[in-house]
């Protein structure tokens, strides 16, 4: 399914101000409301228009979802997984963010590893208080939550089944 261009459906170029976008917005709600519309055919012509106009209208008003959307990163389908929450924290974030310009991979992978850490800790503890192993049906795997605080990456011993950092 091909997407709908957001800035066309608005009738507007990806340079508008928020001014122009709610300007635009209001002439466009004025024009396409199924209650102006008597005939059903256009009624429902002008339902569809309507829609795509708010949908439109509520990416591009939101400065971090129309970030996202310029740069192709945004995905309505986010909204309803709630991901699109998570991806605006993660840009409001990173904006607060101060950067030298002279970071390194290296150093924004150990930052990245930080901040899984404590997810990373819960889930194993959570599948460490449940019976269930996904490497054998008869064992448990022993992992603690200070093993997990050298190094994310663990590497599986298969000869007796525990987990070697």
């Amino acid at each position: 399914m091909e997407k709908e261009d957001l800035y066309a459906v608005m009738d507007l170029d990806n340079e508008c101000t928020q001014g122009d976008l709610k300007l635009s917005y209001k002439n466009l709600v004025l024009k396409w409301h199924p209650d102006r519309f008597h005939e059903e055919i256009k009624k429902e012509e002008a339902k569809m228009k309507f829609q795509s106009i708010q949908r439109a209208y509520s990416v591009l008003s939101d400065s971090n979802k129309r970030l996202l959307y310029d740069v192709g990163a945004y995905d309505s389908d986010d909204d309803e997984t709630g991901m699109a929450d998570f991806i605006n924290e993660m840009v409001t974030l990173m904006a607060q963010t101060q950067s030298t310009g002279n970071e390194s991979l290296e150093e924004f992978e150990e930052l990245f590893e930080e901040l899984l850490k404590d997810d990373v800790n819960d889930q194993f503890i959570k599948t460490r208080s449940s019976s269930y192993s996904p490497f054998s049906s008869t064992s448990t795997t022993s992992v603690h939550s200070d093993d997990l605080s050298n190094d994310i990456p663990n590497k599986m011993n298969t000869r007796d089944k525990t987990m070697v950092v």
